[in-house]
């Protein structure tokens, strides 16, 4: 058991999304991966912007590590939130400490790298709570991959890992559902059929009748 979390909601903000990955693994994976994902239930609805989501998750998990029997500095979670507004054509991406998510765009491919980190969840009171909103370009057929490192860590025979920006730019995806079944089928092939650790991706599609927005 993995601690790999996410989950995509409809809010007043726009379409609001989360996927993370729990250090470790186990029921105290699990069961942090739990109380991250239902804090986001809750709050994606209330928070007006993507730092103050950020900075609650980090206040939920740092309240359940507390009643754990272990170092609490030890028990951390990356992740990424997203918001996609309903009256612009753009993604505001907060990254803490995840996995760069790929941006596609009229077969072309590129990693979304934050202007500056933010602290993985449950350690802003020690490195501080600084998140940083990112704002990309997200017009009409873009389309957006998230991921864990379970995907980029999967090796082949050999031990390489998994190229998944090479893989990308060879996908030939109009939809969330072709570019995650393309995704998978390239996982499967490369790691001939050994998927070892947990993976979790979500891929969304900006849909017509919008036009570009700025940076």
């Amino acid at each position: 058991m993995g601690g790999d979390f996410y989950e995509a909601l409809e809010t007043d903000h726009g379409v609001r999304l989360v996927i993370g990955d729990v250090r470790g693994k186990g029921l105290p994976a699990v069961g942090t991966a739990a109380t991250i994902a239902s804090c986001f239930r809750e709050a994606a609805y209330d928070e007006p912007d993507l730092a103050r989501l950020a900075h609650r998750l980090d206040i939920s998990m740092s309240r359940y590590a507390a009643l754990l029997p272990t170092d609490r500095t030890e028990l951390f979670a990356t992740a990424l939130l997203v918001e996609i507004p309903g009256e612009e054509a753009v993604a505001r991406i907060v990254n803490c400490g995840h996995p760069l998510p790929l941006l596609l765009r009229a077969g072309t491919v590129r990693e979304v790298a934050p202007t500056a980190p933010s602290p993985p969840i449950n350690m802003g009171e020690l490195l501080g709570e600084d998140y940083r909103i990112d704002t990309v370009p997200f017009a009409a057929g873009d389309q957006l991959l998230l991921y864990t490192d379970g995907i980029t860590e999967t090796r082949d025979q050999t031990g390489a890992f998994f190229p998944l920006v090479e893989h990308a730019e060879q996908w030939d995806a109009d939809s969330p559902s072709r570019l995650l079944g393309q995704l998978h089928t390239d996982l499967v092939h490369y790691s001939r059929g050994r998927l070892d650790d947990d993976i979790a991706a979500i891929a969304v599609r900006a849909v017509a009748g919008t036009e570009p927005g700025e940076p």
